[in-house]
């Protein structure tokens, strides 16, 4: 009887160092494809490893991660939630997991792993630049700011020009104007000509009063991308400020050809013929503009259009209309037409 059980208990563990070794082979065939960019293959092979061994959370982890390669991320919150159930001490898996998180628009989930992976590894890298990435989509640029610079701090030769371009962003909506050209001139210098990041180094000029380079800036995005609508109308917005009119109403209706609801770009162009004294197409384009939002400066002009034509009746009613949001711009419309 003794002798039965042993042969039953060696039959057994010998099963189980079998069923090991088959699901390490087919966990190793997939780092092997992994290396060769092979992402289907590999996980084909992982996952006849986890079918043979369920709890290997290497493979799981792996699973995790291709799947996110190719983005198949619902795929990928599978395998990596079983993973940190297995690993709950390994940073790379919460990394993936707020990685697919964040891909599926799940941002708390996706927030709560990346500082997971920093309060037990605070210098894995990559949980940097994707909490930054993360913040700086939801508009939180002083915490996308602190987030991307931790990034650079630990990967100072990061080639990542969007890095840079999203700090750049950041610092720009902070009124960091000067640290906001430095980071969008590397992030230029890394992937040169690229209209959106011309178009920031403009604004960051146009920030710091140097209009003419700003100008000069946005015009070399323009060379690359004629119909960039945020280059045209910056463009425009720049030659209103100096007074050249119709060379804004140039840039300013391309912007709109681009974007038909760019609410700024219409504003301009109705203060360009404005100061034209084309109130007519200046009135045409503030009405059309309040179809979309009614704008304290839409109505402000508009009152200043009609004051030019001698309407005191339609002015009025843009004071009206101003009062009822609150603008301040009523009094001052009421003053010019107290002065009619």
């Amino acid at each position: 009887m003794i002798k039965k059980i042993f042969f039953v208990a060696f039959a057994l563990f010998s099963f189980a160092v079998t069923t090991a070794q088959t699901a390490t082979k087919f966990y190793d065939e997939g780092i092997k494809l992994i290396n060769d960019s092979k992402y289907k293959e590999a996980m084909v092979s992982f996952r006849k490893a986890i079918a043979i061994k369920p709890d290997y959370k290497e493979a799981l982890y792996r699973a995790g991660w291709t799947s996110n390669e190719l983005e198949k991320y619902s795929d990928a919150l599978e395998f990596l939630q079983k993973a940190k159930t297995l690993w709950p001490s390994e940073p790379k898996v919460h990394l993936e997991l707020g990685y697919a998180f964040s891909k599926l628009d799940k941002y708390s989930d996706a927030l709560s792993c990346y500082q997971k992976c920093i309060s037990l590894n605070d210098d894995v890298s990559l949980a940097y630049k994707y909490l930054g990435n993360l913040y700086y989509d939801d508009a939180n640029y002083e915490e996308a700011l602190k987030s991307l610079k931790l990034y650079i701090k630990y990967e100072p030769d990061t080639n990542d020009e969007d890095v840079y371009f999203r700090k750049a962003a950041s610092e720009n909506e902070l009124e960091l104007f000067d640290d906001a050209l430095v980071s969008i001139t590397t992030a230029d210098s890394l992937k040169p000509n690229t209209p959106k990041f011309l178009n920031e180094m403009g604004y960051c000029y146009h920030k710091l009063n140097d209009d003419e380079q700003a100008l000069k800036t946005y015009k070399k995005s323009l060379a690359i991308d004629p119909s960039n609508a945020t280059a045209n109308y910056w463009a425009g917005w720049i030659y209103n400020e100096k007074e050249d009119y119709k060379a804004a109403i140039t840039y300013l209706k391309k912007a709109i050809e681009t974007d038909d609801e760019y609410v700024s770009a219409y504003v301009e162009l109705g203060y360009a013929d404005y100061s034209l004294k084309n109130y007519d197409a200046a009135l045409a384009t503030f009405k059309k503009v309040m179809t979309i939002e009614k704008t304290q400066l839409a109505l402000y002009y508009s009152g200043l259009c009609y004051i030019g034509k001698k309407d005191k009746t339609a002015a009025t009613k843009m004071v009206k209309e101003l009062k009822e949001i609150n603008s301040g711009y009523a009094d001052d419309l009421q003053d010019a037409i107290d002065e009619m």
